[in-house]
């Protein structure tokens, strides 16, 4: 059976992958560093048929983990599938200077997924090259939703129930953080049980990060993710739960993903880190 390395720093991408390959019969071993997977290859710890490898990961990149493989004789012809929530030129060019045979976009599908691998894995059908431009406007793999410009956020606490949101919003003018979040969500509408853990890694980008805006829109788009993830009922790994606190017009806006699936979101104009949520 053939054996995939996985190499990530997020515990949901690194789930979701390995229980999606079960369940296409791959067996799949992980680290959580680039020095990781460098230590585990070369003391020949375990034989690896494919590596799939994050680009950016605290200390090692994957980019300097492919570049060190390919300067050792023996994993010369290792396949490797370099991952990234922005793939652009720039990237492609990167992953080929470094040795990658393929950058598949994250999030991502296993309908992307499965037939990218089963094409890299000895024995099995020779894949394209997946090192190529970057795909049209209108494809469903997409790049880390920005924050954009946003209408004030109000100051009184506003719950939003993951349960509560089950359907996206539409869009009313064609802004980009807005179409691409779209174009994420139709691409994990046909998600499996299996990519549940990617779904909240898609749902937690969709919610930015500290100290960036935040565009209210986007809370929904959140939630869904959480909800979509809920009902498909994988369970939420500890791990991932997370408090998510930004700044907007001297307001913190705090984000809460309980183990339930909930997304609770609460605003307020001075910050009171001891006064979360009740």
């Amino acid at each position: 059976m053939p054996q995939i390395f996985i190499v990530d720093d997020s515990i949901s991408v690194r789930k979701a992958l390995e229980i999606t390959f079960k369940r296409h019969s791959l067996t799949s071993h992980s680290a959580v560093s680039g020095e990781e997977a460098l230590e585990a290859l070369l003391n020949e710890r375990s034989s690896f048929d494919l590596l799939m490898v994050d680009v950016i990961m605290p200390g090692m990149s994957g980019l300097e983990l492919c570049t060190m493989l390919r300067q050792q004789e023996r994993f010369q012809s290792l396949p490797v599938i370099l991952m990234s929530g922005n793939v652009d030129d720039e990237i492609r060019a990167q992953a080929r200077d470094a040795g990658a045979n393929a950058v598949l976009r994250k999030p991502f599908s296993q309908d992307e997924l499965i037939p990218m691998v089963e094409g890299l894995l000895p024995g099995r059908a020779p894949a394209a090259d997946d090192i190529a431009p970057a795909p049209a406007p209108d494809a469903p793999v997409v790049d880390s939703v920005p924050a954009a410009a946003s209408p004030a956020v109000p100051s009184e606490p506003v719950p939003v129930a993951a349960e509560d949101v089950t359907a996206p919003p539409q869009p009313t003018a064609p802004d980009r953080p807005e179409g691409e979040a779209q174009r994420l969500i139709r691409h994990y509408q046909s998600s499996e049980r299996a990519e549940a853990l990617a779904l909240l890694d898609a749902g937690h980008r969709l919610l930015g990060h500290q100290g960036r805006p935040l565009d209210p829109k986007l809370l929904s788009f959140a939630a869904y993710f959480v909800n979509t993830a809920r009902v498909i009922g994988h369970q939420f790994m500890a791990e991932s739960l997370q408090t998510v606190t930004l700044r907007y017009q001297q307001r913190d806006v705090i984000l809460h993903v309980h183990a339930d699936f909930t997304l609770v979101v609460v605003t307020r104009a001075e910050p009171e880190p001891n006064k979360l949520l009740n």
